[in-house]
């Protein structure tokens, strides 16, 4: 029995790589067993080497391990390129036909089990991309699961094609379930709690969104924001939302910030390259005092760089993107639950700052597929939509002050088109309380300061960081966004040879959360940061505003996640 299990599959792109991934993640999660997929492929149109990794384990876990249980290979490429990643007792699942391996091809013991994949698939006359079915089959009998649970996940998944799909797709799984002769890899019983949920970080937030009052999205497709496309555009007439594709990004985030002043809550999403035509229109939204929630999901840089790997590259670009000088809020979701809960909040802070509000993802978030519970995206969400214009109030001279210098903390009650006495201009240019265009020294000064003095009033709803482990930790390491679930799962590792060690997560950025950040890493004698980036971009944030300096660094900027154990390796 094993409490948990790592599975990669393999092959060219076009032979249902990642729905086999998908469909396993699924056909354990409704089991109750907790599950992550993490999928890789290269920036071409067609062709290349694709895979998905998926964990399958008894108990909740934060992140993918990097030993490798069980490989699927569709072609010769995938064992070559992924033998290395293989331990002691691995299993390799592979078509005769494409080639043959003996055992001591590989620098670990393992064990291989030829499959023809091929020679099933034509008995029954079936499409070559049905392999991944036969795999499937494999797979659920080795980890000693009954046929059910795949027959079912098979059924749903097809069911839209017709009942002749479903049924070829059926047997063709079974004659892959009935091929090993023996279970391998079984799991230990599950502990079913509550109904798991299969969903990415882009879904995540797009639900996250939609609880928080989302009506008009603007998004030009990006990797890797893509999924949360898919997921408005599906279902915008059902949730009674508008989703707009627009030319370019500089259209959209414009789109985004013509809906917000027309009075609903809009966003964009984007990535680094997209983002950087969108950063006039960011100043725009700051100037109009527009609220705005951005879903930055960063990929590698710099330019087109690899737009399909992930990176942590961005943080310092967000902070300081726009001309000019005006607030705005950032926030890292570490994993699911945070993408669905951190967007939920963004757009309460954006209403209520009357600010853009970034919600920083990565491709590793925004891509993965992990198993939640669904209890988590329950419950009732409060709306806040700040500070708004009744047309009860009295205007001076009859004139709506939108911007009104009267007010302690800097936001100024906003109108919607059509309030009666809520006119006002909103343009780009600096203006006086009406917005009116204005080159007055003493009225520019003014409303620059009422911008600024958000920035203090956002300390009342700003989250210190999150603190896990030992509180007599010898090892603290700080991170942000989503190389949380590896240090977590590092720290478990580490734990295991009797090391002490605690981690400081940020996932309130900006305005910096500098009082806390300084109590908390004050007293702390070993301070190790890990990101994913080349130039440790949280720790330049932490000393520029407590003067600390975090002289250990463990950075990782391949394009690719971490691994815990790297993590313990480069400790």
């Amino acid at each position: 029995m094993m409490d948990s299990v790592t599975w990669k599959i393999g092959g060219e792109a076009g032979f249902g790589i990642m729905a086999s991934g998908t469909m396993l993640c699924r056909t354990f999660s409704r089991a109750g067993y907790h599950v992550m997929a993490t999928n890789d492929y290269p920036s071409l149109i067609r062709g290349g080497h694709n895979f998905i990794t998926v964990r399958i384990a008894t108990e909740e876990f934060a992140s993918m391990n990097r030993d490798v249980h069980i490989l699927v290979a569709l072609n010769y490429e995938s064992v070559e390129k992924h033998k290395e990643e293989l331990m002691d007792g691995s299993l390799v699942i592979f078509d005769p036909k494409d080639g043959e391996w003996k055992e001591g091809d590989f620098q670990k013991k393992v064990k291989l089990l030829p499959v023809p994949f091929r020679e099933i698939v034509g008995k029954f006359t079936a499409d070559p991309v049905m392999r991944n079915t036969v795999a499937l089959g494999v797979t659920v009998a080795l980890l000693g699961a009954p046929f059910e649970r795949l027959s079912s996940v098979i059924t749903d998944q097809f069911k839209k094609k017709g009942e002749e799909v479903v049924k070829q797709n059926l047997t063709i799984a079974k004659a892959g379930y009935d091929f090993p002769s023996e279970k391998s890899f079984v799991l230990g019983p599950s502990k079913k709690k509550e109904r798991l949920l299969v969903i990415n970080g882009s879904e995540a937030v797009g639900v996250g969104a939609v609880r928080a009052g989302l009506k008009f999205a603007a998004i030009y497709p990006m990797t890797p924001i893509n999924a949360l496309i898919t997921f408005l555009a599906d279902h915008a007439k059902n949730l009674k939302l508008v989703y707009k594709q627009p030319e370019d990004e500089i259209a959209g985030i414009n789109m985004a910030v013509g809906a917000s002043i027309a009075g609903v809550r809009s966003m964009v999403a984007t990535s680094g390259g997209g983002f950087a035509l969108m950063v006039e229109g960011l100043s725009f939204a700051g100037v109009v005092e527009a609220p705005l929630v951005i879903d930055m999901g960063m990929r590698v840089g710099p330019a087109t760089g690899m737009p399909t790997y992930t990176e942590q590259g961005e943080l310092q670009f967000v902070i300081h993107a726009g001309h000019g000088e005006f607030p705005r809020i950032i926030l890292a979701p570490s994993d699911i639950g945070e993408a669905y809960s951190l967007t939920v909040d963004a757009f309460n802070l954006a209403d209520r700052y009357q600010v853009p509000v970034f919600v920083l993802t990565d491709k590793y978030l925004n891509e993965s597929q992990w198993s939640l519970p669904q209890s988590a995206l329950s419950g009732s969400v409060e709306i806040d939509r700040g500070k708004l214009f009744s047309s009860d109030s009295k205007n001076s001279n009859g004139e709506f002050k939108r911007y009104s210098l009267d007010v302690s903390d800097g936001i100024s009650p906003r109108s919607f088109p059509g309030m009666k006495k809520g006119l006002y201009h909103a343009d780009s240019y600096e203006h006086d309380e009406v917005g009116h265009v204005t080159e007055d020294t003493s009225m520019r000064t003014k409303m620059s300061l009422k911008r600024l003095k958000k920035l203090e009033a956002m300390k009342k709803d700003m989250k210190a960081p999150k603190i896990v482990g030992d509180s007599e930790a010898e090892i603290t390491f700080v991170s942000w966004g989503s190389s949380k679930g590896p240090i977590l799962e590092a720290m478990k590792l580490l734990a295991a040879k009797g090391k002490k060690t605690r981690l400081i997560h940020f996932s309130w950025l900006f305005p910096f959360p500098a009082e806390e950040a300084t109590k908390l890493l004050s007293p702390v004698t070993r301070l190790i940061d890990v990101e994913q980036n080349a130039t440790g971009q949280l720790a330049s944030l932490i000393r520029e505003h407590t003067g600390i300096l975090i002289k250990e660094k463990i950075l990782k900027f391949d394009g690719r996640p971490f691994y815990p154990e790297e993590i313990v390796e480069k400790l």
